[in-house]
């Protein structure tokens, strides 16, 4: 009975049973098919006496759960099995997962665990090197195919940070496969707020903007500030290691004062303070997560924006790389973010998840037909996307909030993304065809008619990627 309630609330929560979500998984599994109607998805390993099997959920936008189900011969309706190489291909591919699981669970943690050693990444081979900042400050430097790292953080920052960029550009060479030869990348990511602001001083880009990327150098400059977070974190740790203190004191001698016996008022009071300090903690931790998921958002961000022109669509050799480059800015950035929200697991890329919050706004902007119309994004300019590229700027801004959704629509319901198509609009553009035209052969309607099909498919986007019923 335990197995069945805690069954059923797995169904209730959307969890277990359900059919694959759009965009979510493109694994195929072994699925067994029980009598009271429910099934599994997952690998079966052992049958026989019932049946065995780990439970694999992949669902848009979050990383993969999967728990061990025993079913008895009397529950199981039916098994459908995959062909013994796919069955054999789901089997390698849940082994890395789990060892993804068990070697890094939680990376930001990896990072701040500097007493112990980080499984796993015994491949990132890291040298020393002049920090670009100037004065006698070493750096550390990482080289591979598609960016050189170089950092000026801790030994344990650069690694995660190197391992993590990997697994990114191997996902979007697969999710985007390269059309061209390209050339590595130089990231930069200066551990203070100051190291950042002297590196960028003199470039003419703004002091407030995190983070950027300079394709006429080739060049990321991402402000990676992680130490003075955590030093903060652990200032305002400290001040409730000592505000427990003084409830605890203060507990003891209410208990001596009232020999034992504290009035029901004073220790709901203490009972108070102590839940306020344990709530502000859990704030913090969670402020302080979202600020560190946010540092790689920026960073995978302008890596996407560094490979698509590097690999995918370069300039022609007569354009200059400061301008627009190979592909348009509205699509550009449509696609960047779309890849920075992405769940990287296993080497894979996984997206198709609407980001909440910029689905929200862009719901807002149609309640209030504030949405920009189509014919103005895709005339749009590099300078009127100038703005700084931190979440609240960009989903605010109509610009990027409208290149979004149409980067989004383009790639998940008209399925344009990596399609010779879409090549051939790029190309077409970069000879001087007009925009809208251009726009017209790639989708293969009028702009009216395809702008109506937009706003009814945004009108009807949930957040886990599917389209139907009311928005």
């Amino acid at each position: 009975m335990k197995r069945i309630l805690f069954v059923s609330l797995l169904l209730l929560s959307g969890v277990a049973g359900a059919d694959n979500p759009v965009g979510g998984d493109d694994w195929k599994y072994d699925i067994v098919y029980l009598k009271n109607g429910i099934n599994y998805h997952g690998l079966v390993y052992q049958r026989g006496g019932g049946v065995q099997m780990w439970c694999i959920l992949r669902n848009p936008g979050r990383p993969a759960v999967f728990y061990r189900v025993h079913f008895s011969e009397e529950e199981v309706a039916r098994v459908e099995m995959l062909p013994d190489d796919e069955h054999e291909k789901l089997r390698q591919r849940f082994e890395m997962l789990r060892e993804e699981h068990r070697r890094m669970p939680d990376p930001w943690k990896a990072i701040e665990s500097e007493e112990t050693a980080i499984p796993g990444t015994d491949k990132i081979q890291l040298q020393e090197t002049p920090w670009r900042g100037g004065g006698k400050t070493k750096a550390l430097a990482y080289r591979s195919t598609h960016f050189e790292l170089e950092s000026n953080a801790s030994r344990r920052i650069v690694v995660v940070a190197a391992e993590q960029l990997e697994q990114v550009y191997a996902a979007y060479a697969r999710c985007l496969p390269p059309r061209a030869k390209g050339r590595p990348t130089t990231i930069l990511l200066p551990q203070s707020r100051a190291d950042y602001q002297a590196l960028v001083r003199g470039q003419g880009r703004s002091l407030l903007n995190p983070a950027f990327f300079n394709p006429e150098k080739n060049q990321i400059i991402c402000a990676f500030d992680w130490k003075q977070m955590s030093a903060e974190l652990q200032r305002l740790h400290n001040e409730h290691v000592q505000l427990r203190e003084k409830v605890t004191k203060c507990e003891a001698e209410l208990r001596k004062a009232y020999k034992g016996d504290i009035p029901a008022e004073l220790k709901a009071a203490l009972i108070e303070q102590c839940r306020r300090i344990q709530a502000a903690e859990v704030h913090n931790q969670e402020t302080c997560a979202r600020a560190r998921q946010r540092l790689f958002q920026r960073l995978f961000h302008e890596a996407f924006h560094a490979y698509l022109l590097n690999f995918v669509y370069p300039p022609p050799s007569s354009q200059n790389l400061g301008g627009e480059g190979g592909v348009p800015r509205w699509l550009n950035e449509g696609l960047a973010q779309i890849f920075e929200t992405a769940v990287f697991e296993v080497g894979e890329l996984r997206i198709g998840h609407a980001d909440r919050e910029r689905l929200e706004a862009v719901r807002r902007a149609l309640a209030q037909n504030a949405l920009l119309p189509v014919a103005d994004l895709l005339r749009s300019k590099a300078d009127q996307f100038l703005v700084a590229h931190n979440g609240d700027r960009q989903v605010s801004d109509r610009y990027y909030l409208a290149s979004w959704a149409l980067a989004f629509y383009l790639t998940f319901d008209r399925k344009l993304l990596g399609t010779s198509a879409l090549d051939t609009y790029v190309h077409r553009l970069q000879r001087g065809v007009d925009p809208l035209e251009a726009f017209r052969e790639l989708t293969g309607q009028p702009l009216a008619d395809f702008e109506r099909a937009f706003l009814h498919y945004l009108n009807h986007l949930h957040p886990d990627g599917h389209v139907g019923g009311s928005g």
